[in-house]
């Protein structure tokens, strides 16, 4: 039987920076200067000061602005769904992020369309890719076009992201300019599923991926 397992902080943590969706307060109260920043802190600036059309424009402007990381773009999103402004074309995928839930703790792997890499053992060792490498960035292409055909079959999650999944369970989150979509069951039965077993196969082969580069293997 599943049962709820409590996650170590540093694993909650870690967790909800993978995702794109931290509230505007924190997210623009980053010590930080130079684009995107500096428009996270305009828009703040505006909503506070009661000029929500404003805010709009500023973080739209971050949407048109080129080579950013993937989270800054699904945090403007993010802010832009919670102003009630959705994309208009076609849906985006700017990540995707795999939760497999243990007795140990929680896996998390994630991978964004800027070729960028997470992965978190449950253990609390952790793989950061950051640089560019044509092997991974192809398979990070692949993945996310994966995820991209999974969407029209779940539909968009519009409530706050839900905790970690259960022990023995997996997640799938896939995450777009329309906020997040996510597929959960048993790991098994993911690996199992036609189209979420295809996703399943390729995260764990991107694992793999990273732990071999990371030992220069």
């Amino acid at each position: 039987m599943n049962q709820t397992i409590e996650y170590a902080p540093h694993q909650t943590a870690i967790r909800d920076t993978l995702f794109g969706d931290l509230p505007l307060a924190q997210w623009a109260g980053t010590d930080a200067d130079g684009i995107p920043w500096t428009l996270f802190k305009q828009a703040k600036h505006s909503l506070d000061n009661g000029h929500q059309e404003e805010a709009i424009q500023t973080l739209l402007s971050i949407i048109a602005t080129p080579g950013l990381e993937s989270r800054q773009y699904l945090q403007a999103w993010h802010f832009l769904g919670q102003l009630a402004v959705a994309p208009t074309s076609i849906i985006e995928v700017y990540g995707l992020v795999i939760e497999v839930a243990m007795d140990q703790g929680l896996d998390l792997l994630a991978v964004y369309a800027d070729h960028s890499a997470r992965y978190y053992n449950y253990s609390g060792s952790a793989i950061i890719w950051d640089q560019p490498d044509a092997g991974i960035g192809a398979k990070i292409d692949i993945i996310l076009a994966q995820g991209a055909e999974i969407i029209p079959f779940i539909g968009p999650w519009k409530d706050a992201r839900p905790a970690a999944p259960v022990n023995g369970n997996a997640r799938i989150n896939i995450l777009t300019s329309n906020g997040l979509y996510f597929g959960e069951a048993g790991q098994l039965a993911l690996f199992k599923d036609a189209m979420a077993g295809k996703t399943m196969y390729a995260m764990l082969d991107m694992m793999e991926t990273l732990i071999n580069k990371t030992n220069g293997l």
